[in-house]
């Protein structure tokens, strides 16, 4: 069947038209182009010299500030700040004899106590001597001491029953390298 002539009239009138998401995509990119291109050019010539104007005033002062203050001033500040750092870094590594009784006090059993400690920081020894209530108490007081960190060693020295039905002993404990620095102690 032919098309009506009405319809061939109208077909040929109208101007044929691309589809539309073309023109709206070009308009969407101009549009991201020049925002970004308005973004930059403020960037540059507004908020870059505000910056550069920011830290020219923080140099002046700066500079204003080092003039209040003598070379003399200056020098022995700086001298105290070093020798402040260098007190800090001998503290850091400082042999704290005193932490070793808080170790002890958080590392001993129940039914064990000491009578005697000698301690030697040259050859990282700790030598005990005491008393515990039963072996078992002695044994797992051996045990804690065996899963501590900074005990490398045990050494039996001696143990024996005494006449108040106490089991004495005498033990030396070989300690880590660090273990008289501060922060392994308090571990």
């Amino acid at each position: 069947m032919p098309l009506p002539e009405q319809l061939i009239d109208r077909l040929s009138r109208e101007s044929a038209q691309t589809p539309g998401w073309s023109g709206k995509i070009l308009m969407f990119s101009g549009t991201v182009f020049f925002i970004g291109f308005a973004a930059y050019i403020g960037l540059v010539f507004g908020y870059k010299p505000y910056l550069e104007n920011q830290v020219a005033e923080l140099d002046s002062q700066i500079k204003t500030f080092g003039q209040q203050v003598p070379p003399e001033e200056q020098n022995k500040l700086i001298s105290f700040y070093s020798q402040t750092i260098n007190l800090q870094n001998i503290f850091s590594r400082h042999v704290v004899s005193s932490q070793i009784f808080k170790w002890l006090e958080k590392n001993t059993r129940a039914n064990v106590y000491y009578t005697k400690l000698s301690l030697s920081s040259s050859n990282n020894r700790l030598n005990l001597s005491g008393a515990s209530k039963t072996i078992d108490d002695f044994a797992g007081q051996l045990l804690v001491f065996q899963n501590n960190p900074l005990v490398l060693k045990i050494a039996i020295n001696t143990f024996i029953s005494s006449a108040n039905n106490l089991w004495q002993f005498d033990i030396t404990l070989f300690l880590a390298d660090n273990a008289f620095s501060q922060t392994a102690v308090q571990q």
